[in-house]
């Protein structure tokens, strides 16, 4: 059975970044259909925004197509109370991923957030390659 992970918007600017990182590892992962990613509306927007921002409307656009291709979206709408819950526990860029993880019930967070790590959830990219039995790169992200 595939592992439902959730993953954070830096897992795919990192893993398109930098190659051979951990990060890379996961989506290399997720494109052979060895993981489940959830990810929220708000992950979808900042990746969408980043790389429009640092690269082009073009790249931008392949990566909406490519996340909506591959993971399963999930909408803040249907995690509102959850939100509330936790708001004064985060950070509000960072509500939205935590809520979504605590309503659905994802064992793992997989994203590099320092913001994250009062949450059981959370786990760098590296552990989480360790935690899947593969060898990690050197960098935590």
């Amino acid at each position: 059975m595939k592992r439902r992970v959730f993953l954070d918007t830096n897992i795919f600017i990192y893993a398109f970044e930098f190659p051979e990182s951990n990060s890379s590892k996961v989506i290399t992962l997720l494109n052979k259909g060895q993981i489940e990613a959830v990810i929220s509306e708000r992950v979808l927007q900042e990746v969408q925004a980043y790389f429009k921002k640092f690269h082009s409307k073009d790249i931008s656009a392949l990566f909406r197509d490519y996340l909506l291709r591959t993971c399963v979206l999930v909408f803040h709408s249907d995690f509102k109370r959850e939100m509330l819950k936790y708001k004064k526990l985060i950070k509000e860029k960072d509500l939205e991923q935590v809520a979504a993880v605590k309503k659905l019930g994802i064992k793992y967070m997989v994203a590099y957030d320092r913001d994250f790590e009062p949450f059981e959830e959370y786990i760098t990219p590296k552990e989480f390659i360790k935690e899947f039995g593969l060898k990690p790169a050197s960098s935590v992200y």
